[in-house]
């Protein structure tokens, strides 16, 4: 895709916005994005991952990560697809986490772990 095809999905994929917030993200974006053929998620569905709801749809414009690719070439995609691609980022994110308050939840939300029997009744 190019840029501006990118810019142009990424804000419409995102959550309703208002004017304000719709004009800082097409900023953003346009300041992010390279000039170049960027490669999206839908460019790595063969990895049989499905992407982040909330990577795609909540602040995309800053929650996306813009990867350089082992052939040169571009990509924005959700975090699933970056772990997908380079799977010791998910290691070092992981091992970031760990032992941190926000360990559970980031749990909870990314990979739908069930809390141990020791932690307290929601």
């Amino acid at each position: 895709m190019t840029k501006n095809e990118v810019v142009e999905k990424t804000v419409k994929d995102m959550r309703p916005l208002e004017p304000a917030g719709e004009e800082i993200a097409f900023a953003e974006l346009q300041r992010r994005l390279p000039d170049s053929e960027i490669k999206t998620c839908d460019d790595f569905k063969h990895l049989n991952t499905e992407c982040c709801e909330s990577c795609h749809t909540f602040e995309a414009h800053f929650e996306m990560k813009l990867l350089d690719l082992p052939d040169g070439s571009k990509a924005w995609v959700c975090h699933p697809v970056e772990w997908a691609v380079y799977p010791e980022r998910l290691e070092e994110f992981r091992d970031a986490l760990r032992d941190s308050p926000e360990e559970k939840m980031f749990s909870r939300m990314l990979w739908d772990d069930d809390l141990d029997d020791s932690s307290p009744a929601q």
